[in-house]
């Protein structure tokens, strides 16, 4: 069965719905390859369209129902097996199989949400759902696996289905989901590019380099605040200080009466529940006792000036391996290209 593969074209669509009951949600993506009558079905062959960095938000039906939290797909999907009870009418009826062929993809990093997104919260906004769907229909021009279903005689529900594609506008139309939103961009320092459906994005314009130059200014300048914030802050407590972050995997040593500590700043003019780290700073704090202050909501005015912002602290922090997301890579060239101009 030919999959309708709309998202490909946009790296933004990265995100899924896994719609189940299973009690060890994030571990995996795991359906059988063929369905009750030994056919082909789109929602358990949705699983090997997943690639790695894509998020997969988890609908659970014990629970809410709705959104609980998300996982990122670490690898690529592959044949596997599964033991497999159907569900509904026809499920209770039938035995339980023996392993069968199925398609499997590992997941990592799961984390619930601070604010599930209830089935009670999708059917207050059901009209924006169904507008965002119906666009989208006319955008793709085939199946969508829209991860709703929708209609004139019985409230929003999840799909008929295991696995769905959720499209980016959906994602971007809850605030509950910001943390997701963040971890899925790849400079998440940046202003976030509008809500435009992918048919009605604009032409790129002939660009100078200055609007690109003016947000590298801007991010400059609100670094630098976060940075003598937190300097001006350990001076007053009567700490030695040093800013080491042209030098050193982390920004800021801190002395007093012979005790060493490192502190790594972040700083943001928006709401940040997700940062940016590199390799270099995530080993660090692996091997050496670190603090983590994240300052955010800093103001900022067409003069670069900066203002206020919430603190947040982290003592003794270790980022985890299991809940990075990569947002970039650094790729060796292979040999064999060929010199000068095409």
């Amino acid at each position: 069965m030919p999959v309708n593969r709309w998202w490909r074209h946009d790296p933004n669509e990265r995100y899924w719905l896994e719609i189940t009951n299973r009690e060890d949600i994030g571990t995996n993506l795991h359906a059988p390859q063929v369905n009750d009558r030994g056919e082909e079905y789109w929602s358990y062959a949705l699983v090997r369209e997943v690639r790695p960095g894509d998020l997969v938000l988890h609908w659970d039906k014990n629970h809410g129902p709705g959104v609980v939290g998300y996982s990122c797909v670490r690898g690529e999907a592959f044949a596997s097996t599964i033991t497999w009870q159907s569900r509904g009418s026809y499920g209770r009826q039938r035995r339980t199989s023996g392993p069968e062929p199925a398609w499997e993809a590992p997941l990592g990093g799961y984390r619930r949400l601070q604010r599930p997104v209830t089935q009670t919260r999708l059917r207050q906004i059901e009209a924006t759902i169904q507008a965002l769907r119906d666009h989208l229909a006319e955008a793709v021009k085939g199946p969508t696996y829209f991860p709703f279903a929708l209609s004139d005689t019985r409230p929003l529900r999840a799909a008929q289905g295991y696995l769905t594609k959720l499209p980016r506008a959906l994602v971007e139309e809850l605030p509950e989901l910001l943390e997701l939103r963040q971890t899925a961009i790849s400079e998440p320092h940046e202003p976030e590019a509008p809500n435009l459906p992918p048919s009605s994005l604009p032409e790129p314009a002939r660009s100078t380099g200055y609007g690109r130059q003016r947000d590298t200014e801007r991010r400059q300048a609100v670094e630098r605040y976060a940075m003598d914030l937190v300097l001006g802050h350990y001076r007053s407590l009567g700490y030695d200080v040093e800013d080491v972050g042209d030098h050193s995997p982390w920004d800021i040593t801190v002395r007093m009466e012979g005790t060493e500590a490192h502190i790594e700043v972040k700083g943001s003019s928006t709401t940040r529940e997700a940062i940016d780290l590199t390799e270099g700073e995530v080993r660090h704090a692996e091997g050496v006792a670190t603090c983590l202050i994240v300052i955010d909501q800093i103001e900022l005015d067409d003069d670069l000036r900066c203002r206020g912002g919430r603190w947040r602290t982290w003592m003794d922090w270790a980022p985890k391996r299991d809940a990075l997301v990569a947002t970039a890579y650094r790729y060796p060239l292979p040999e064999g290209g060929r010199m000068g101009r095409p």
